[in-house]
């Protein structure tokens, strides 16, 4: 069985095998859409993991006594679960074929990858839980890929993750996850972009929300963020607020990698991190993404040295009432 594939071979049907985040990535390549480079470990891999280390009885065990009423609980409950995961052995030809696809992905001038979780439930069409799973950047050489890839598998159990499969009713043993591993995209600004107006419900607008470095300081809420709404039908600008910026998300130079947050450089706090160029560009980008899957979309992106690439898109979750 082959437990890798790339971006390029996968489509939006792949939801089982691929989980939400990899089928959508795989669909985007096909359309030719600028999405990293990549591959993604299919759902089956944790499924194999877990059998060669004969965890599926102790972990069922776990499972099933999940109290859902003791946060504390479910906390050391789950973490259990994941220490068992993280200390897992990758069955060896499982970890060759991971790591022949990474060499193949990865060169001297691209070293760094990122690991972003990619789930599903079985025989379900729900494929996304934002936020409840880990993903890692700035991933460097074969040894912390490898362990960022157990964490990833790990984080399927998170106690937010199991929560959220309570709270939907979803049995604990039908969650899926599959990593998907992209090379780095060391972004210059980042962040998200909806094809209607969450707030106001308005499909006739594109709102964006942007900072410096990673997306990750605008998807986590932490960081003050400039903000455009443009007219989707002609990508003209009807609203422009540019931010007092506190935060930033970048690479930790001092480790070498991983990710690191700090403050936003003085000088650079107040300027616009999108030139009205590059508005136009997201806004073309996201309209045609919109027209292929048919739906509005929650789009992340980023550019870096003055290039645009698409990291995600899926339909948007709530869009609020004019």
């Amino acid at each position: 069985m082959t437990y890798t594939l790339p971006l390029d071979e996968i489509d939006k049907d792949d939801v089982q095998r691929c989980g939400g985040k990899g089928a959508n990535l795989g669909e985007l390549t096909q359309i030719g859409a600028r999405v990293p480079p990549g591959f993604c470990i299919t759902a089956d891999a944790l499924g194999y993991l877990l059998s060669s280390n004969s965890l599926d009885g102790p972990i069922a065990e776990v499972a099933s006594r999940l109290d859902f009423e003791d946060l504390n609980a479910l906390e050391a409950a789950t973490a259990g679960i994941r220490g068992m995961i993280a200390s897992a052995r990758v069955p060896t030809d499982l970890e060759a074929e991971i790591l022949e696809r990474y060499r193949a992905l990865v060169s001297d001038a691209n070293r760094y990858v990122a690991v972003r979780s990619s789930v599903a439930v079985k025989d379900s069409p729900i494929s996304s839980f934002p936020g409840m799973m880990d993903t890692y950047h700035y991933v460097l050489g074969e040894t912390e890929l490898l362990e960022k890839v157990r964490e990833c598998w790990a984080s399927l159990w998170t106690a937010r993750a199991a929560f959220a499969r309570h709270r939907q009713g979803i049995a604990q043993d039908r969650g899926l996850i599959a990593p998907v591993i992209q090379l780095m995209v060391n972004a210059d600004t980042a962040g998200v972009l909806f094809t209607a107006n969450p707030i106001t419900g308005a499909t006739t607008e594109i709102v964006i929300e942007s900072n410096w470095g990673l997306g990750e300081s605008v998807v986590s809420g932490r960081s003050m963020n400039d903000f455009y709404v443009l007219d989707k039908a002609n990508l003209g600008l009807r609203e422009r607020r540019v931010a007092r910026k506190n935060v930033m998300v970048t690479m930790d130079l001092g480790r070498g990698s991983g990710r690191l947050e700090q403050a936003v450089p003085p000088e650079r706090s107040s300027e616009p991190t999108l030139s009205d160029a590059q508005l136009v560009e997201l806004g073309r980008t996201s309209k045609g993404i919109e027209d292929h899957f048919g739906f509005n979309v929650d789009m992340e992106w980023a550019y870096q040295d003055g290039i645009l690439y698409v990291l995600q898109a899926r339909r948007i979750r709530h869009v609020g009432k004019n």
